[in-house]
């Protein structure tokens, strides 16, 4: 009974930031705009790039690929995307700021990789006193990763130095070549670093220390969130486009070579060979919203203990799991 009315709670809520919202989704028919963020979250899309959604619903859809979160943002906020791409934590954010959007499903899990130049470092415990380059200061990588540390019994302000000097293309290329002992990256540039240095070490795995952290067993990194207007007025749209980036992902996850190509055809940020090889290791999933919450909520924590700001301030209630898909 708690439940159910938390719900309708939060149902009333959606409603009222939907009324409230100047900004509002053509007429039913007209075609949606789906943004996605080069690199491997668009990669996921590679299919509905080459075969875009026509004809579902009555409707139209058309997937746009931006290169930064910051655009991709604004063009959440003003409605002219009708779904989107972005990380979990931009996405609690946007929610708990009054932007109309609710979470689809989680389309990308845990990509992150510790990768060494220096072979004496063979588990986390080694890291005392060493520096660590780990790009995106104040995003994923880095609140996992204090997670992980104190987890440990590490203090990440005492205990080593964490470096946020090299943006990921540059961190990947300086590991490769040892001007620095180890560095924690994302795909694709983990696959780039191995390429250029096969013999980097991996000391041990971010998704099995997150697990014995937390019990969960992966971290959810990317989020495709559609707009609450959309959702409400247009159901059977937002169902099928469920589905369709739903088969994309299957298909890019069986189909990396080709995927790979259309990646690179479709200017999502990589050439062919890197994406081929970065798509096993990038942990494509399909995880709808309701089953996601507890793996979503667990890394939303981990950015409140740390900078509550970065989510807006607290976990995002019922409405943000898209009540509409139960």
């Amino acid at each position: 009974m708690k439940r159910r009315a938390s719900e309708s709670f939060a149902a009333l809520t959606f409603a009222a930031i939907i009324l409230a919202s100047p900004a509002r989704l053509s007429a039913q028919g007209a075609p949606i705009a789906i943004g996605t963020l080069k690199g491997p979250s668009g990669i996921g899309m590679a299919l509905l790039f080459e075969s875009p959604l026509l004809g579902y619903a009555g409707r139209s859809a058309t997937v746009v690929a931006v290169g930064s979160a910051d655009l991709m943002t604004a063009k959440v906020i003003s409605g002219e995307f009708g779904a989107a791409v972005l990380p979990v934590n931009l996405a609690a954010k946007l929610y708990n700021s009054g932007i109309p959007i609710a979470l689809g499903a989680i389309v990308g899990e845990g990509m992150l990789s510790f990768l060494c130049s220096d072979s004496t470092i063979k588990d986390i415990g080694d890291l005392r006193g060493r520096s660590v380059q780990v790009s995106g200061q104040g995003a994923t990588p880095d609140y996992l990763f204090r997670k992980l540390l104190k987890a440990a019994g590490i203090d990440p302000a005492k205990d080593l130095e964490l470096s946020y000097a090299l943006p990921y293309p540059e961190a990947a290329t300086a590991l490769a070549a040892g001007k620095i002992p180890c560095a924690l990256l994302p795909e694709p540039f983990a696959t780039m670093a191995l390429a250029a240095n096969p013999l980097l070490s991996s000391p041990f795995g971010v998704g099995e220390l997150w697990t014995r952290a937390t019990g969960q067993a992966s971290y959810p990194m990317t989020a495709f969130v559609v707009s609450a207007r959309l959702a409400i007025e247009d159901p059977a749209a937002v169902q099928a486009m469920l589905k369709a980036y739903e088969a994309s992902i299957a298909w890019v996850v069986a189909n990396p070579g080709e995927a790979g190509k259309l990646a690179e055809k479709h200017d999502l940020g990589l050439k062919a060979p890197i994406a081929s090889k970065a798509i096993p290791r990038s942990a494509y999933v399909f995880v709808r919203a309701p089953e996601a919450r507890s793996a979503v909520e667990a890394l939303l924590s981990v950015f409140l203990e740390t900078a509550p700001a970065s989510v807006g301030g607290k976990l995002p209630n019922d409405g943000f799991y898209g009540t509409w898909q139960r």
